[in-house]
């Protein structure tokens, strides 16, 4: 039974002449209590003393209890009483049954008694002097509370167990045992429980048993049932006994069951019913067992009147590989952690768990008669659960004292002998060693070839394989081993002797490394050679190398040690702890052992522990280290410095300079600029004092260096400055270290004239870009005296003129093309454009054409009509449109094609000079057009429209339809509104629309006489929207562009063999009075025909009332006359538009220029004459 349990005998056997029918512990568990003969006996629970002797009772007493918080004693006897006793032990309330008392028992919350005698049950409550009493049709032989004191059960001598409530004694259920034999024991079992330390991954439960709160029943048919609270039967299925039992107890938290009866044992079983074994055999029937509180103690009573005290203490069944740790709970069941990732699994085995053994995926359980072998199937990927599945069982009972599992091996230690066996149970191999074996460890190896090393009583230390039947001596101690480990790649071994002493010695050499005493255990790390650990007197020493011990507290003794976490067992429980690695990791740098301190630091050490490797291993060129370390902490800066020096270190630099570059970047510049001046690297120590600004330092250490560095370190004195927005003190040590350049722009940049003056002084002559920088400064400042010497002490003209150019200084910039004529296109065009500015596009075509850019200034006038036009600013682009049309003009001297691009244009100018006028009136608040004005305006823009951009139709016609209805033309006005309809116009004009054609209806289909124009011509009446010229003789209106009056203009032609100038001539000579006046040459031509005059004609014409336009080649001069000699007429002899003398006078007056061209007029006060 060692396997099983160690069983204590508790210091005290005691022994009563009568037989003892009940015992009970104080919930304290200080006292302990007695029923026998008549009396109540209290003896001292920790040495069974006897404290006192409780009379009261005439009869034999059969139960005792205490209440559940120990203040009440209750014992009931066969004199048909119950006592009530306080915790003095001083009776203080009885009450009588009819029957002799068989059992009692306290609720486990309250101070409510239940009471069974033969025939009756009652129900005691601390507060009610009355007790409830309840009739039984059977003898009551047990009863019991449940765990929660809801419900109480009574076993019966009928075999039927009675389920009832607290509150009234109410029956819930019956159970009815098969049989009919007594009941006469019974309690209840608390909920299942899972003590298992907390995991990460799933606890995986095999669900064959019931997890509530179960009865559990005994009856003299020898036979154990369980139920649920409702009187079912419920897993594990009823068991057969082989004595009558006299009572059952549950212990170490309902995990265990202990019964005994005739049969004098006292057996222990699990919760469900499984024996584990016998506990201890007493010499006479066993009529009572309880447990103490919250132990593992438990006190038996005999028919003999003995009283045994026993405490179980459970051996611990384990197995650990690497950092996977299985162990027994519970007896029954495995646990089995990932110490490494903190999950675990249980497994349910359902019998004795005699032995465990684990390895890599492998898990081993013995049990009773058999054998199962699992296999680990998950658990392996993060966040995964851990899970075993059965996939083998060996059906034998193996006697052994130690049990290993290899991959397809089970190992079997028995003293001397081991013995090997598949997982069919065939045994394959069998060792017989010269000695008792202490220690066995599987240490690995390829599957079916596993190597195993065994520690010896007589210190001899050997190694098996699996497949081979001779084991190998690889050492010999001089004392038994008590503990061994052999090191990650097989190249040490560590072993702990009788004597407590730790001995790590090289297997290549057998030379011993060191020794320790005081050792328990040791372990090497599963991840690095040269790593281990040791434990003794609750010592843990971790120890790297050959280097010192670094130590710990630490409870139990060290079993394994993976990366940086041991493992450790302290009584029955594994625990984890991390180990510090800083320590290790400098002892290795300060030996400069670089891969080895980066093994160590791969176990697991702090971000600052790799900031250190990656520096130190980084300073001694260890770059590989350095690169994996900086990895570590994701220094992508450091790695880049690793990256420049190796490409350093490819072009050929020395190790001081790589040197120096890395203290430089670690900060440690002095050490750098040390370095760099014991291998003469000055301008190393230079470049890096002045990047950093640390020129007092630079100063320092360049005491001795040459002038040409002392300059050096003042200019990089100056770019610090510069980056720190010290702009005046860099241009200043710029211009002592006579870098003028930099120093002048720094100036120009920050607008120092004053300070740029002073240096010019400075300045070679010969620096003429230079200068040339400080002219073009100045010219930007408006300086032009001074940048003019400048520019003419280099002889720089074409920066002179340039400068004029900026200046508008043109009558200089001209006078130097005069000496200079090779610069005049570079005058011109930039003057065209300053005259185009300045709105004077006649000079500034002038120029465009001496510049040669006769595009540009086409594209100019293009470029301001179109913004006119959408600014609708109409006059604007009215005479944009004629200096285009003009310069059209120009072009079709040369190339006619133009020539329809020049009517196109005209036509355009005259609509927006006429459309200028609707805009306005229709947009403004207030005008002063006259509506007749405006009417004319509005008609000519109709006869005239041919899809002009940017004019609106719409706007036309509305308001020429709303005038016409004014002037009663209303035959017009329906003219107008026809062709309004047919145009799309704004929504809310439709209303309005609608009514004029409604209203019109009304009116006669008539228009005014007087506004019918008239032809001067043939005298004849047209209609208002008739066309651009006389419905009879097709002779054009011509309008007064001021008024838009037709005027009466007739046009005349010359004979062909008539030249432009002879016709001038000849009507510009005084012909005298002939009796013939104007009109009458015109009427007295056909009305239908082109009036054509020979050279007698046009000598007798009067040139006042006559007109001639004359155009430039390769258009032709045309000719008018005044027919109504009344009306004054003008023209301008720019644009050539007729005018009304009086309204021509009045626009002059207004705008000192033609209101078309807008040429030029002079007016001389003296005689009101327009010239």
């Amino acid at each position: 039974m060692r396997n099983l349990f160690y069983l204590l005998f508790n210091s005290f056997y005691l022994f009563y002449r009568s037989t003892i029918y009940d015992i009970a512990f104080k919930p304290d568990g200080t006292e302990l209590i007695a029923a026998a003969d008549c009396k109540v006996l209290v003896y001292d629970a920790s040495d069974g003393t006897l404290l006192k002797s409780l009379k009261g009772h005439k009869d034999i007493v059969y139960a005792v209890t205490y209440s559940h918080t120990g203040e009440l004693i209750a014992s009931g006897s066969a004199d048909k009483s119950v006592i009530i006793w306080n915790d003095i032990h001083e009776g203080t309330l009885k009450y009588s049954h009819n029957e002799s008392i068989q059992c009692i028992a306290f609720n486990p919350f309250s101070n409510t008694l239940i009471s069974c005698s033969i025939s009756d049950f009652g129900l005691w409550q601390q507060e009610d002097k009355n007790v409830s009493k309840y009739k039984v049709f059977s003898r009551c032989c047990a009863c019991a509370w449940n765990s929660t004191g809801e419900i109480f059960a009574i076993g019966m001598f009928d075999g039927t167990v009675s389920l009832r409530s607290e509150t009234d004694g109410e029956l819930l259920h019956t159970i009815v045992r098969p049989g009919g034999e007594p009941v006469w024991a019974l309690t209840f079992a608390s909920p299942r429980l899972d003590y298992t330390q907390p995991s990460k991954g799933k606890i995986n439960y095999a669900p064959i048993y019931y997890p509530g709160e179960m009865l559990v029943v005994t009856d003299w048919a020898r036979k154990i049932s369980f139920y649920n609270i409702e009187g079912q039967n419920v897993p594990p299925n009823e068991k057969e006994l082989e004595f009558d039992v006299f009572s059952i107890a549950y212990m170490c938290n309902g995990n265990f069951l202990i019964i005994g009866g005739m049969d004098r044992n006292i057996l222990l079983y699990t919760r469900e019913g499984t024996c584990l074994g016998c506990v201890a055999i007493m010499d006479s029937w066993v009529t009572v067992i309880k447990v103490r509180p919250k132990t593992n103690t438990i006190v038996v009573g005999c028919v003999d009147g003995g009283i045994a005290c026993y405490q179980l203490m459970f051996s611990t069944v384990h197995g650990l590989h690497k950092d996977k740790y299985a162990y027994r709970l519970n007896m029954t069941d495995v646990i089995i952690q990932h110490l490494s990732k903190q999950i675990n699994t249980r497994i349910n085995c359902g019998d004795l768990v005699k032995k465990v053994a684990v390895y890599n995926q492998k898990l081993a359980i013995q049990l009773t008669d058999k054998v199962n072998i699992y296999n680990q199937v998950t658990g392996d990927k993060e966040n995964e659960p851990l899970d075993y599945r059965l996939v083998e069982r060996i059906n034998q009972n193996f006697e052994c004292s130690l049990l290993v599992i290899c991959a397809q091996h089970l190992i079997l230690c028995q003293e001397k002998r081991l013995q090997c066996y598949d997982f069919k149970g065939l045994r394959q191999r069998e060792w017989i060693m010269d000695s008792l074996i202490r220690y066995i460890k599987v240490i690995g190896g390829p599957p079916g070839r596993e190597a195993i090393l065994l520690g010896l009583r007589n210190g001899l230390i050997c190694k098996i394989f699996v497949d081979n039947p001779f084991p190998l001596i690889i050492y010999q101690l001089k004392n038994a081993v008590r503990c061994l480990d052999i090191s990650q790649e097989k190249k040490k071994l560590a072993t702990v002797d009788e004597n407590g002493v730790c001995t790590t010695v090289s297997l290549q050499t057998k030379e011993v490394l060191f020794s320790e005493p005081n050792s328990s255990s040791v372990a090497f790390n599963t991840e690095n050679e040269n790593l281990l650990c040791y434990s003794g007197n609750n010592i843990l020493n971790v120890k790297a190398y050959d280097f010192t011990p670094n130590s710990q507290k630490m409870q139990g003794f060290v079993v394994g040690f993976s990366g940086k976490k041991v493992f450790s067992l302290h009584l029955y429980q594994m625990s984890t702890i991390e180990v510090p690695l800083t320590n290790h990791l400098y002892q290795y740098l300060e030996k400069h052992m670089y891969k080895e301190a980066y093994d160590i630091a791969i176990l697991g050490v702090t971000e600052n522990d790799w900031a250190i490797l990656a520096n130190d291993a980084l300073e001694n060129l260890e770059f590989d280290i350095a690169k994996k370390a900086f990895c570590k902490i994701k220094d992508c800066r450091s790695l880049m410095l690793i990256y420049e020096v190796e490409d350093m270190l490819n072009k050929g630099h020395s190790k001081p300079e790589l040197l120096g570059y890395i203290l430089a970047h670690q900060g440690r510049f002095r050490e750098a600029a040390t370095v760099y001046q014991q291998n003469n690297l000055e301008m190393n120590a230079l470049d890096m004092f002045s990047e950093l600004r640390m020129f007092d330092e630079a100063q320092e250490y360049m005491l001795k260096a040459s002038v040409d560095t002392q300059k050096a370190i003042i200019r990089k004195k100056a770019e610090w400055a510069k980056l720190s927005n010290n702009m005046a003190i860099a241009a200043q040590m710029l211009v002592d270290s006579e870098d003028y350049d930099k120093a002048i722009q720094i100036m120009i940049d920050n607008d120092w004239l004053d300070m740029i003056l002073q240096t010019l002084r400075k300045i070679d002559k010969g620096n003429t870009e230079l200068l040339k920088t400080i002219g073009y400064y100045l010219i930007k400042r408006e300086e032009f005296s001074v940048a003019t010497s400048i520019f003419t002490s280099i002889n720089d003209v074409r920066s002179l003129l340039n400068m004029h150019i900026v200046a508008r200084q043109w009558d200089d910039a001209f006078a130097i093309c005069q000496h200079n004529p090779q610069y005049t296109d570079i005058v011109y065009l930039p003057y065209a454009r300053w005259l185009a500015e300045e709105g004077r596009f006649d000079e500034a075509q002038e120029a465009y054409k001496k510049s040669g850019n006769i595009s540009e200034a086409f594209s100019v006038l293009n470029t301001l009509a179109i913004n006119a036009l959408k600014e609708k600013r109409y006059m604007d682009a009215s005479y944009y449109h004629w200096k285009l049309a003009t310069t059209y003009l120009v072009k079709s001297q040369t190339s006619p094609k133009y020539i329809e691009k020049f009517y196109e244009y005209l036509r355009n100018a005259d609509i927006y000079y006429a459309y200028d006028t609707v805009y306005k009136c229709t947009t403004e608040p207030f005008t002063s057009v006259r509506k007749e004005n405006l009417f004319n305006c509005l008609r000519y823009l109709i006869l005239n429209y041919e899809d002009t951009p940017y004019i609106s139709r719409f706007a036309i016609l509305f308001s020429f339809t709303e005038l016409c209805k004014e002037f009663k033309a209303y035959k017009t006005t329906r003219l107008a509104l026809d062709q309004l309809t047919q145009l799309n116009y704004p929504l809310h004009y439709e209303s309005q629309i609608h009514y004029s054609f409604i209203d019109i209806r009304a009116a006669p289909f008539t228009d005014n006489e007087d506004l019918l124009p008239l032809c001067f011509k043939c005298g004849l009446h047209n209609p208002l929207l008739g066309k651009k010229s006389c419905a009879q003789c097709k002779t054009e209106f011509l309008y007064s562009f001021f008024s838009f009056d037709i005027l009466p203009l007739v046009e005349i032609k010359i004979s062909d063999d008539i030249t432009d100038e002879e016709a001038v001539d000849l009507i510009s000579k005084e012909a005298g009075d002939s009796g013939v006046n104007t009109s009458s040459i015109v009427h007295s031509q056909e009305k239908t025909k082109d009036i054509i005059l020979t050279r007698e004609q046009l000598l007798i014409l009067d040139k006042t009332n006559c007109f001639i336009q004359k155009w430039p080649k390769p258009l032709r001069y045309r000719y008018f006359v005044n027919v109504l000699q009344e009306i004054n007429i003008t023209q301008c002899d720019e644009c050539f538009k007729f005018f009304l003398l009086d309204d021509y006078e009045e626009a002059i007056l207004e705008n000192e220029c033609c209101p078309f061209c807008r040429k030029k007029i002079a007016i001389f006060n003296d005689n009101d004459k327009i010239l």
